[in-house]
């Protein structure tokens, strides 16, 4: 990189002074150039553009950078200025970015930051400078730091709700069984599953751990012959195959497999064989969906980067539609204002439709149920999963960014 700050104009007054290079690696050589016109306002962005996180720090980028329209055929949200730190990774520095932009920049909400090492000292650091932040970090509990801070990562609590009202509510399912990695990960899944199956009145009635280098589950589901009807597994996709292989081994079938977002991806399949046939996992985003929303995400962003985009955009994506809402509901002259408009807004269009914030300032989103078909993986029906609240809180009835073309949703 060769900038440590870099401002990126993607609005300006002047069609003839229109900033067309961004000092991003990845970005388009030559973009579609187009100047746009009206207020500018001012957002604040903290990635790692330096350091071991770099490339995912310049690919999150890209996804702020389509929510704004910076490139077109990315339709402009608001006329912005992205204010962009790098952080490296690195919690002094983050910090150092907050204040920066609140107290030099004068920036009335920010990105940011998406390294799990740097988030806390961020957080803190607009918590107590009264300025909202929106995480793209997966660290869970971030936003209990305090009422400015908002958080649009995919959380543990979510996919272990999700899975678990399919399995219950869906698939029928009564009793469950866990295999789970004994790290701090795995661990907190296997709480969060279980209280979200214990909610749904489902039962628990086996729960195994295993080590994170373990190739020999020998024996770890025959116990005291205990029957399930699914099992839960909340690892990546390269563990997956061993466990199913010793429920083979064990003469265990017709066992529903249930996982998490780590198995979205396309050696599942390959490791997993047959017996991934029929296996449920969550994500929160499906390059693939049939979802109108998602596609025309996908096909803008794909035109101006030439690379489909990951969930690390399409929540980028999102943290900048709701914040440049919120700036354009409250004319982002007081931070205040703009935590309070962004903690009540809600039916923005994001990466994968309607969008908006909880009560605990985690952010709602459509969730994707998907399966292994046909050596494939493919979209089940989520009609059932939780969607954004229909209604605007702040103000009166929901005001869509007059930007947004009718027919044409993210």
């Amino acid at each position: 990189m060769k900038k440590i700050l870099i401002v990126i104009l993607g609005f300006v007054l002047l069609s003839s002074c229109a900033r067309t290079n961004v000092a991003t690696s990845g970005s388009p050589e030559q973009p579609t150039k187009e100047a746009y016109h009206g207020e500018v306002y001012k957002i604040g962005v903290i990635l790692p553009l330096t350091g071991k996180f770099a490339i995912y720090g310049a690919t999150t980028l890209q996804g702020i950078e389509c929510a704004v329209g910076i490139f077109s055929p990315c339709d402009k949200a608001v006329n912005a200025e992205l204010i962009i730190k790098d952080d490296a990774g690195r919690p002094e520095l983050a910090a150092q970015a907050v204040e920066d932009l609140v107290q030099n920049e004068h920036v009335s909400i920010i990105i940011g930051p998406m390294a799990s090492s740097s988030i806390e000292a961020a957080a803190q650091k607009a918590q107590s400078l009264g300025v909202p932040l929106i995480s793209l970090s997966q660290r869970e509990g971030i936003t209990s730091t305090g009422e400015n801070v908002f958080s649009v990562a995919l959380n543990s609590a979510s996919q272990a709700n999700a899975i678990a009202k399919w399995a219950i509510e869906t698939k029928k399912a009564k009793n469950f069984a866990i295999a789970y990695p004994m790290t701090p990960y795995g661990e907190d899944f296997k709480k969060l599953f279980t209280s979200a199956i214990t909610a749904l009145r489902g039962k628990i009635v086996q729960s195994s751990g295993y080590g994170e280098t373990t190739l020999d589950f020998a024996g770890m589901f025959k116990k005291d012959g205990v029957k399930f009807d699914a099992i839960f597994i909340p690892d990546s996709y390269r563990a997956i195959g061993y466990v199913t292989s010793a429920l083979l081994t064990e003469g265990i079938e017709g066992v529903q497999l249930l996982g998490i977002n780590r198995w979205n991806n396309p050696a599942l399949v390959e490791i997993g064989g047959e017996s991934l046939q029929g296996a449920v996992f969550v994500d929160g985003f499906f390059d693939d969906s049939s979802s109108p929303n998602v596609q025309k995400f996908v096909s803008s962003f794909e035109q101006i980067y030439g690379i489909k985009p990951t969930i690390l955009e399409a929540q980028s994506y999102d943290a900048a539609r709701l914040g440049a809402k919120a700036l354009q509901l409250t004319g982002g002259a007081h931070p205040l204002e703009v935590r309070n408009s962004l903690a009540n807004v809600q039916e923005v269009e994001g990466s994968t439709g309607l969008i908006g914030f909880d009560s605990n300032r985690e952010i709602i989103r459509k969730m994707f149920l998907l399966t292994v078909k046909n050596d494939k993986i493919a979209e089940l029906d989520s009609s059932s999963l939780p969607s954004a609240p229909k209604k605007d809180k702040y103000g009166a009835p929901a005001i869509k960014i007059p930007a947004f073309s009718p027919t044409q949703k993210y």
